[in-house]
């Protein structure tokens, strides 16, 4: 994969260093999009990132960002088997800690979609904010 063909890349070899690029994404996005909260990315980036961690097996993890006519789609790619239609559709269970994350990441983003790729996994949440277009 090329990285110029992204406006924003950032990979890591190990799923923990990944949310590091938060911080990265939320001021790339600050600086390129027309809201000044960039808080719902930064969600939806977490909340990803946190299943990588806790679900994919040891080896790197690339995110990019693509344009998608006036927004941002936020991709993350990495070398673990993946989920479910099904564990997308759940609602999470009040009393458990865990199991919010894909329902707050469908919720929050404008367009949500993933798949196999290249031996991994890749999902790719399209942002609620407007690209800042050139003047």
């Amino acid at each position: 994969m090329a990285v110029a063909r992204h406006p924003w890349y950032f990979e890591t070899d190990t799923p923990q260093d990944a949310l590091e690029g938060r911080r990265l994404l939320e001021r790339y996005l600050s600086d390129h999009c027309e809201e000044s909260d960039v808080f719902p990315a930064s969600v939806i980036y977490g909340e990803l990132v946190s299943n990588v961690i806790k679900h994919a097996p040891t080896g790197g993890v690339r995110m990019w960002l693509e344009a998608v006519g006036e927004r941002f789609a936020l991709c993350i790619s990495d070398s673990g088997h993946g989920f479910t239609e099904s564990q997308t559709q759940v609602l999470p269970d009040e009393g458990r800690e865990s199991g919010r994350g894909l329902f707050i990441v469908r919720a929050v983003s404008e367009d949500f979609s993933y798949g196999r790729l290249d031996g991994g996994f890749m999902v790719r949440a399209v942002l609620p904010l407007r690209r800042r277009t050139p003047a």
